[in-house]
């Protein structure tokens, strides 16, 4: 499971040695979160974003490995996945009986944790991904498996959803519902079964606390804990509700790509159905757990990669696939050879179809843009930038940058205390460097603020002002794709 999952993050990855810094956009705002947090700022009071700090910490120790590239990130989403892979195994393994068959069904369903349209990059949603495909694997076990003869079993599976609730708590909090969820219906077991409630749940109670204990006193000891809570909580839900104003309801975005999304959702919710067919006990549980998911969804994802959630109950569908099939069928060893390599090429030709901007061959005119940019930049150690009416795309990630206000990168959604905030920031000259869309610039106010224009071809969509005059990098400049691929040389003239 830990090879399969190094070649395909190898292939897909966009953190991956085979994919440049272009086309990140929530990831690139993680990193430089984790980023300024490894270099001293202070979560929530020097810079914000609507995520928990357990995501910033992990992109933190990514950036402390590889400071100026996301390769760090890369080996640790590796290693992610490797075990979100196990536990799809392990979960498989409980219905089929059989290791081969189990580890295939776990990755055949890389095909629908893959898809292109619902994981283009690395976001929250991968490393919540791995808490709740461990809760899933417990809760299947106690409901369906040998778990629910064993004494033990019960303990285990409320301390797992314990942690897990805690840590997508700090991470972001919708999927902590979604595996309070799994949950409530163990307590529904335990108390049919006869084992009571009040135990399993102290049980869980007691795990919660005890994982978030350590973040809460370090936030409390450094005095930004009801920063937090002002900031992940409150300001989130803000910045929801203006989304809602501003942009057409979620369904609408479902209902425009229906075929491609929908298949996948359509697949993975008859996947959840099919374990109907074969569970003995709590028949409808897995399919109670992805009706809830997808609601929690729906309601609120105006963008596609939300779904990601949904993707791993397609390992039910696999399963049915294989207990249809019969007992001698596919069980042999080179089976499992070739259903890797098969779901490899197919998830690298289904990302390779998509208009991906970030593969390394990949010499176009946003990537040279980005290191003639990181070049200019490079002359200010750690320099500080404000995305200025747009978000981050990573430009600033081969130099080292660091926000330069609170809310430097733009949110959809943004509240007027944001937009203000980033003014505020231009204004006092207090950033190093502004990156503005060229469709919502305002060259003649950040003229005005002292400002300097680069690179203002008609072409591009991103445009760079130093607040000092920097000298540009030679008219030769240029990264080879050789250099992008090995990570070197990239600010090199």
């Amino acid at each position: 499971m830990a090879l399969f999952a190094l070649l395909v993050m190898f292939l897909v990855s966009a953190d991956s040695y085979t994919h440049d810094f272009y086309d990140h956009f929530d990831s690139a705002t993680f990193f430089t979160s984790g980023k300024a947090w490894m270099n001293g700022m202070v979560p929530y009071v020097d810079f914000s974003d609507s995520k928990g700090p357990l995501l910033w910490f992990i992109y933190g120790v990514g950036y402390l490995l590889t400071p100026r590239s996301y390769v760090g990130v890369f080996w640790i989403t590796v290693i992610i996945y490797a075990y979100i892979f196990f536990w799809l195994a392990k979960t498989a393994l409980i219905y089929l009986g059989n290791r081969r068959k189990a580890m295939m069904a776990a990755m055949l369903t890389a095909l629908s944790i893959y898809f292109p349209l619902v994981r283009y990059e690395t976001r929250a949603e991968d490393f919540c991904l791995f808490f709740f495909v461990w809760s899933l694997y417990h809760v299947c076990n106690r409901l369906h498996g040998t778990g629910a003869t064993d004494g033990q079993s019960l303990k285990k599976t409320a301390w797992v959803l314990g942690v897990s609730m805690a840590a997508t708590l700090l991470i972001k909090y919708n999927v902590t519902v979604m595996i309070g969820v799994m949950a409530l219906l163990v307590l529904h077991a335990s108390w049919k079964t006869g084992d009571g409630v009040w135990k399993p749940m102290g049980h869980i109670v007691l795990a919660f606390t005890i994982t978030l204990a350590p973040m809460v006193a370090y936030m409390l000891a450094g005095g930004w804990f009801f920063d937090f809570i002002r900031e992940y909580f409150i300001v989130t839900m803000d910045v929801v509700k203006n989304q809602h104003e501003i942009m057409r309801h979620p369904v609408y975005l479902l209902w425009a790509n229906r075929w491609t999304v929908g298949i996948v959702l359509g697949v993975n919710a008859i996947s959840a159905w099919a374990v109907t067919r074969y569970a003995q006990r709590y028949r409808w549980a897995v399919a109670a757990i992805f009706l809830v998911t997808f609601f929690l969804i729906v309601s609120n994802a105006f963008w596609l990669y939300y779904y990601a959630m949904c993707s791993t109950f397609v390992l039910f569908g696999w399963v049915a696939v294989f207990l249809l099939l019969g007992k001698n069928t596919l069980s042999r060893r080179w089976h499992v050879a070739a259903v890797a390599v098969v779901t490899i090429v197919t998830v690298t030709a289904m990302h390779a179809l998509r208009d991906d901007e970030s593969w390394f061959f990949r010499d176009n005119a946003e990537r040279a843009t980005l290191y003639r940019y990181a070049a200019i930049m490079s002359q200010v150690k750690h320099p500080t930038i404000v995305y200025y009416n747009t978000c981050t795309s990573g430009f600033g990630v081969p130099v080292e940058s660091l926000p330069g206000c609170k809310y430097w990168t733009s949110q959809s959604g943004a509240t007027t205390r944001m937009d203000d905030d980033q003014r505020q920031a231009i204004e006092s000259r207090r950033t190093d460097f502004v990156i503005t869309m060229k469709d919502y610039d305002d060259p003649a106010w950040l003229r005005a603020q002292g400002y300097h224009l680069y690179d203002h071809d008609s072409r591009l969509t991103m445009r760079l002002y130093s607040r000092d005059s920097l000298p540009e990098p030679p008219a030769n400049f240029y990264v080879t794709n050789q250099d992008v691929l090995l990570k070197r040389n990239l600010l090199k003239p």
